[in-house]
């Protein structure tokens, strides 16, 4: 009896220890690890996930869209979760038209989340979730896309895969396109397939819209019209830009050939790149508008002065200057209309070259012009001390000077205007929470209104009766100037005796607003005269707008 008192008391004893020692680890755990061991299950099943805020849209002046966001699907991994990673990986490469070894690197990872393929097709996310795999799933996202494909796409530029503009207005206008980021505290389920959101999270934000000053329908016939002479002349590439003279605004801006900003793998950044802004090249004579305004600013000639051509030869310091053709005495109206070089450079002479130099600057030349577009190229405008003795004779010609296809169609401008030098842009509002911002316009008055009334009716002389006949059209007063360069080759060490580029920079005055359309063709092959290739495609193009503007308004 007093053994078995003795066991009962000691198998008590026992029990009573063992329940000491679990009510402490019970107590120890709940009060003393509570807080670390919450954490460490949170840790587990919850993850803070970046919320990437939509970026605002791009739309036309008429409210077509341009560039928006639409959602897609993104495939994650928990490589806790993966039981098999070699074979997982296996079978997601299959599915996703990814590397077998770039996802089981991915799967290796001692991380709990990691992504496998961002921004997949709808199809793609179907194959995959009907495998069911373990530890894989889906999240929801932002992805860029372009509903009009190839329009305006060296202009509009494109984003990365976290939606950051790279290139063009996307860029450039970045910080008010891109959403404020959010955050949410996110809840994976026992395999990890599916991402449920918790109550904890900060609603990420819309970005801001910006509104073109492009016009889509005009920009689509301004590129149907470089594609189409580029293919009849067999040229390398074309660039046009259409702008409002009287504010700068910048109604189509072009280049050929283009890009899908849907689908940029495989193309270079030639592609990409916008020449008509970030491309310098020597304009040739239709440089010598530039001759004009500083001539007839300054008074120095009227229009029957005589300058005799030199029958299309004329040696100055270091070369010797040739005409197309062989003229004889021309006056001052009919130097520009016939673009006789050498009565270029005997004006020049006469007025002084470092009067014409001041020109250059006035007219923002060897500068960037302002536009809202990364990237953009001052060209190249010698100061008047790194002259030769050579250049003030082929300056004005367009040789020995740089400048983007902008720049020239901002001069030409000038003259339309009525004498103001305009800053060219290409976004004209901002717009979030349903308030817009107008972007203010920029001119300055350059020279007086007289002044450029009459360089504008010698411009449309050029146009109805000397080289560019091609642009004219009937009933309309349309002014211009042709420009037929040949292009320097730096392998020979002078100018190529078959690369040429034309150009023909003009305006249609009796529109309004008056327009400034600019046409350059890179390296045409069947044919290198600016009032061949390039003066036609101005008139296909002014036509187009003349109608369509008239009959619907600006």
């Amino acid at each position: 009896m007093i053994k078995r008192d003795r066991r009962t008391t000691l198998v008590y004893i026992v029990f009573a220890c063992l329940f000491i020692i679990i009510s402490f680890k019970i107590v120890s755990l709940q009060v003393f690890r509570g807080q670390f061991l919450k954490k460490m299950a949170q840790g587990q099943h919850y993850r803070l996930i970046r919320l990437a805020g939509k970026r605002g849209n791009i739309i036309d002046r008429k409210g077509r869209v341009l560039a928006t966001d639409m959602h897609y699907y993104s495939v994650f991994a928990d490589p806790f979760l993966v039981t098999n990673p070699l074979e997982t990986a296996r079978i997601l490469s299959s599915k996703l038209d990814l590397s077998q070894e770039l996802i089981f690197r991915r799967l290796k990872k001692q991380k709990r989340f990691v992504w496998i393929k961002r921004k997949i097709s709808l199809a793609e996310k179907e194959k995959v979730e009907a495998l069911k795999i373990e530890g894989v799933g889906f999240l929801r996202e932002q992805k860029r896309f372009y509903p009009q494909e190839e329009l305006a796409a060296s202009v509009i530029g494109i984003v990365d895969i976290d939606g950051k503009g790279l290139e063009g207005l996307e860029l450039f206008y970045d910080g008010y396109l891109s959403g404020k980021e959010g955050w949410a505290r996110v809840l994976r389920d026992s395999s990890s397939r599916e991402i449920v959101f918790s109550s904890q999270v900060i609603t990420p934000a819309t970005g801001a819209d910006i509104v073109l000053s492009i016009d889509a329908q005009i920009q689509y016939w301004v590129e149907e019209s470089l594609k189409k002479v580029s293919l009849d002349f067999d040229a390398k590439r074309a660039q046009a830009i259409v702008m409002n003279a009287d504010n700068g605004q910048i109604l189509a801006m072009a280049n050929y050939p283009g890009f899908n900003s849907n689908d940029i793998s495989g193309i270079s950044f030639d592609n990409i790149k916008n020449r008509a802004v970030c491309d310098m090249f020597e304009p040739g004579s239709v440089f010598k508008v530039v001759t004009l305004i500083a001539a007839v600013n300054e008074k120095a000639f009227n229009n029957e002065d005589v300058f005799f051509c030199e029958n299309g030869i004329f040696r100055i310091p270091g070369t010797v200057l040739h005409d197309w053709k062989p003229y004889g005495d021309l006056s001052f109206e009919e130097v520009f209309m016939k673009s006789s070089n050498i009565g270029v450079a005997k004006i020049v002479a006469s007025l002084g070259p470092e009067t014409y130099h001041r020109y250059l600057g006035r007219l923002g030349l060897g500068e960037i012009t302002g536009v809202d577009f990364p990237g953009e190229t001052p060209g190249s405008c010698k100061s008047f001390r790194a002259w030769s003795k050579t250049s003030a004779s082929i300056v004005p010609i367009g040789q020995e000077v740089g400048v983007n296809l902008l720049q020239l169609v901002r001069v030409f401008a000038v003259v339309a205007n009525g004498g103001y030098l305009v800053k060219p842009q290409l976004v004209t509002d901002i717009c979030s929470r349903g308030f817009c911002d107008a972007l203010e316009d920029f001119r300055k008055k350059i020279i007086p209104e007289d002044s450029a009334q009459r360089a504008k009716e010698i411009l449309i002389k050029v146009v109805s009766e000397g080289t560019g006949l091609r642009a004219a059209i009937d009933g309309r007063a349309i002014g211009g100037k042709t420009g037929t360069a040949q292009k320097y080759d730096s392998k020979i060490g002078r100018y190529s005796p078959n690369r040429y580029r034309a150009t023909f920079v003009g305006f249609v005055t009796d529109s309004n607003p008056p327009l400034v359309i600019g046409v350059t063709v890179d390296e045409p092959r069947k044919s290198h005269f600016g009032g061949v290739v390039a003066a036609p495609v101005f008139k296909e193009i002014a036509q187009k707008i003349i109608k369509y503007t008239e009959s619907s308004g600006m």
